[in-house]
């Protein structure tokens, strides 16, 4: 053992230990999952799922148009329902499809609002976008004109509906997707990259007539093109969480006529499969059949040979939870209809003499296949929704007209994705400048703040407020450039700027800790002090008997007579006897004769010393910067939280945290009090930081078609931008009125006032400084006097006196106030005069620009070297 007592490091055993486990880990072999605990291997799984897509494709192949019509309300009383044998489709699944013809129908008013009457059947008036992959957002309310009274309640079996499934739950009150609310916002992603399509010609009657169907002589009435699209729709209400729920829904696009018809599907919901029999007419049903009995069946071969292993559903709603494939979680059916609306007229759009069409499909070709052709404006997307829920039973639609008024709502508005990804781009570049703004004006205050005086007056907490928000920026930033690529090359110059921000601020943050750092000992000697004599106090307040019975007997003395107690000690004497020594020209007696009639004097004595305690260092910079951190991942983290709150309260999170970051000028505020000191800042720094800190939240507070797709709120970025105002108007009055100004005197220790009012009564006092002291009965005396050269010069008036600044060696006038008047009643008039000049504790006067120059170099009297207090 190590002569300490410890035992020696087992280095090698941690390293041997992890080697075991690593061994033991992988080369233990696989267990099967017990068959008695409900799940399978996961390639049983795959099979199921495979078996059920390829007999719903059978279906959907075999069926034709007609073969399901569910029960309505306006069904005729002789006519028989029908239904069709697909999962949620079936008559026994007890699901809400008697509002189907509401749905229907609802669809066909929002297409004729579009299109108008006479191209509700064929393409539409207009031109529109035939790529609508792009982002739309708008504001929902529920449907509800087609009940008679209120909605009919439905128990649904899940077990005779989907049997076989391992459900996670099974009561309807847990399900997802079930939106209760009202109202509330929309967003639509929509995505028609790498998909198929198919074109047809089709007569009155909706019968194809291409030439595999052999009738080439028969004249088509129009041409359509459909083609498959997927999107993932985000729905919020007053009682969602986060951004509200998320489903992604497949489905197929007729972008001549801008229809979209999409689904979810699920293991109890056979959407995508029974898409056609959901769609309003019979061209609609024909071209979106042929176009998925293409699709589908190559989706389903690849499932079929793949089913060694489950890789889940590829229609999922919800492709980011893993546990669909072995424990689906039910949540509510989507059958999504939406009208993609003509490009607006309204819009500024420089045709150049050609057709409407020409110039849209320009445009689109340009923004798709970038080949550096001008482009003046690309018009904004717009599509009206009605959504439709058959197993929870409600129906929501998109805010808008003709119901609504254009102020409650236009549907959903957007952008194509190719623009809004350059949007993104472009406010990302200006967001670099802006941050590269901020670097400039860092750098040059640090540049002015370049000696310890003018460092001492900068708060340290100022810094670190915007230090940290460029940290956090820096971190998100790196984070998106390293996960989404189209936003690489802008993301990532906005984190190199946002790193030179963090990497200028560490700088200037680690030499204002450094020079700050004594004032903080001397604040813990304080401390330290007080505590001691509060200490000295409490032991003094003890009554003497206590110490005496405190203090320890003599130990006993054992003997073989017993034990005695041993006699004290006998103090010996002390007497002060003057060493005498020889000088070195050996006069004894002269000696002896001066030690004699010197006072007497005490021999040094060997004194305890006393148990005084080392004054304990201030922590490091590095512990500062561990807190940093710990700060920083605790803000990040919360804020990452924050995303899944509900929306009232992560609003009410984000104004708070908001106006905490914009409290920046408040540390200052609070030092130049605490200092009694003014000017620690240049005004072009507090002007342009406090601007350009405040751009970002003008941009999502005030800009509604931000790329965020964020609500505005001027009356909360009002509130942000006057808190600044504010703060900047204090600092204004410390700069003007001084550091206290309007603090009561108790609050805050006495401070030396450069800028004091001068009387002549207070000669005695000594408050006139040294050179404006005049003594009338000396007639010599009469004049201020301050250097030879000088020596004739006399006051101007009765109320000003002249002296000679001893830095730049010229005449300054000091006003001075005389015997028996009032000094009040100069008012901002004399306070912006006493500003001219600042009077030091040893009371030489000087220009006020003189010596704040003077003072950031050097806390010294430029006369008499004495130390100075701070500005």
């Amino acid at each position: 053992m190590p002569p300490n007592g410890q035992p020696p490091p087992q280095e090698y055993a941690r390293v041997v230990l992890i080697i075991i486990l690593l061994f033991f880990l992988y080369t233990s072999p696989d267990q099967p999952i017990p068959a008695g605990n409900g799940f399978g291997p996961p390639h049983d799984y795959a099979a199921e799922r495979a078996a059920r897509a390829r007999h719903s494709l059978d279906i959907l192949n075999s069926s034709r148009h007609g073969d399901f019509s569910p029960k309505a309300p306006d069904t005729p009383r002789g006519e028989a329902s029908r239904y069709l044998n697909l999962t949620g489709f079936r008559e026994e699944d007890n699901y809400a499809w008697d509002r189907l013809s509401a749905f229907k129908k609802r669809g066909r008013e929002f297409s004729v609002e579009a299109r108008g009457e006479d191209g509700a059947g064929k393409a539409l008036r207009g031109e529109v976008w035939e790529n609508v992959t792009g982002v739309v957002v708008g504001r929902w309310t529920r449907y509800t004109e087609d009940l008679n009274g209120e909605q009919r309640h439905r128990t649904l079996n899940l077990s005779e509906i989907a049997p076989g499934i391992d459900w996670a739950f099974r009561d309807e009150e847990y399900w997802t997707r079930n939106i209760t609310g009202s109202e509330g916002k929309m967003q639509i992603r929509i995505d028609e990259r790498n998909v198929e399509g198919m074109t047809f010609d089709l007569d009155k009657n909706g019968v194809d007539i291409n030439k595999e169907v052999g009738n080439e002589s028969k004249a088509s009435w129009y041409t359509d093109f459909v083609r498959e699209v997927e999107a993932t729709v985000v729905v919020q209400d007053e009682t969602s969480s986060g951004d509200g729920w998320e489903m992604k829904v497949h489905g197929v696009h007729w972008p001549r006529k801008g229809v979209m018809l999409m689904t979810t599907t699920s293991e109890k919901f056979a959407g995508v499969f029974s898409l056609p029999h959901l769609t309003a007419d019979v061209d609609h049903y024909i071209t979106s059949q042929k176009l998925l009995n293409k699709t589908l069946e190559k989706t389903v071969e690849g499932m079929e040979k793949v089913s060694w292993g489950d890789n889940g559903n590829p229609w999922t709603a919800t492709p980011t939870n893993q546990g669909d494939a072995t424990m689906p979680a039910p949540h509510c059916e989507f059958v999504v209809y939406a009208q993609v609306y003509p490009v607006d007229s309204d819009q500024p759009i420089d045709t150049g003499g050609l057709s409407m069409n020409t110039v849209v499909h320009e445009i689109e070709q340009e923004l798709r296949f970038p080949n550096g052709a001008p482009i003046s404006h690309v018009p904004d997307m717009q599509m009206s929704t009605v959504m439709f829920s058959p197993d929870c039973g409600f129906m929501l639609e998109s805010k808008g007209p003709p119901s609504f008024a254009p102020t409650d709502g236009k549907h959903l508005r957007g952008k194509k994705q190719e623009v809004w990804l350059q949007e993104i781009q472009y406010w990302l570049h200006i967001f670099a400048l802006t941050i590269f703004g901020q670097i400039l004006l860092l750098k040059i205050q640090s540049k002015e703040a370049s000696t310890p005086s003018t460092v001492g007056r900068v708060s340290l907490y100022t810094i670190a407020m915007m230090l940290m928000a460029d940290a956090l920026l820096f971190s998100s930033m790196s984070l998106v450039s390293a996960t989404i690529t189209s936003f690489f090359p802008s993301s990532l110059l906005t984190s190199f700027s946002a790193l030179m921000s963090v990497a200028l601020g560490v700088r200037f943050i680690g030499v204002v800790y450094n020079v700050q750092e004594p004032e903080r000992l001397e604040r813990q000697r304080a401390r330290q002090a007080e505590e001691a004599t509060l200490a000295a106090a409490r032991a003094a307040s003890i009554p003497a008997a206590m110490r005496a019975t405190s203090t320890p007997a003599p130990a006993p003395i054992i003997t073989a007579a017993g034990a005695d107690i041993a006699a004290p000690r006998p103090t010996p004497p002390t007497t002060n006897v003057t060493p005498i020594i020889i000088p070195s020209d050996q006069d004894i007696d002269a000696e002896i004769a001066e030690n004699a009639t010197a006072p007497p004097a005490t021999l040094p004595t060997t004194n305890t010393p006393a148990a005084n305690t080392a004054p304990q260092r201030s922590n490091n910079f590095g512990a500062v910067y561990l807190k940093f951190i710990l700060c920083l991942t605790f803000i990040l983290f919360t804020s990452l939280s924050a995303t899944t709150w509900p929306v009232s309260i992560r609003n009410w999170y984000i104004h708070i945290i908001s106006f905490a970051y914009l409290s920046f000028w408040i540390p200052q505020i609070r030092r130049n009090i605490i200092r009694n000191c003014r000017k620690a800042l240049l005004w072009k720094f507090i002007v342009g930081q406090s601007i350009l800190r405040l751009l970002p939240f003008a941009y999502f507070y005030l800009k509604e078609d931000n790329v965020m797709f964020a609500e505005t709120d001027w009356k909360a970025f009002c509130v942000l931008g006057g808190w600044v105002w504010i703060q900047i108007w204090i600092l204004v009055a410390q700069e003007v009125l001084g550091p206290r100004w309007g603090l009561p005197k108790g609050w805050t220790e006495e401070g030396w006032d450069y800028h004091p009012i001068l009387r002549e009564d207070n000669i005695e006092a000594g408050g006139l400084p040294i050179g404006l002291v005049q003594i009338p009965a000396s007639p010599t005396l009469e004049r201020a006097n301050t250097g030879d050269e000088q020596a004739t010069r006399k006051k101007k008036d009765g109320s000003v006196r002249s002296v000679d600044c001893a830095i730049c060696m010229q005449v300054l006038e000091v006003p001075v106030v005389a015997a028996g008047e009032d000094a009040t009643g100069t008012g901002v008039a004399g306070m912006l005069a006493r500003r001219q000049y600042m009077v030091t504790p040893c009371r030489h006067v000087f220009h006020s620009a003189c010596l704040e120059g003077w003072m950031r170099f050097r806390l010294q009297c430029p006369i008499c070297r004495e130390n100075l207090p701070p500005l």
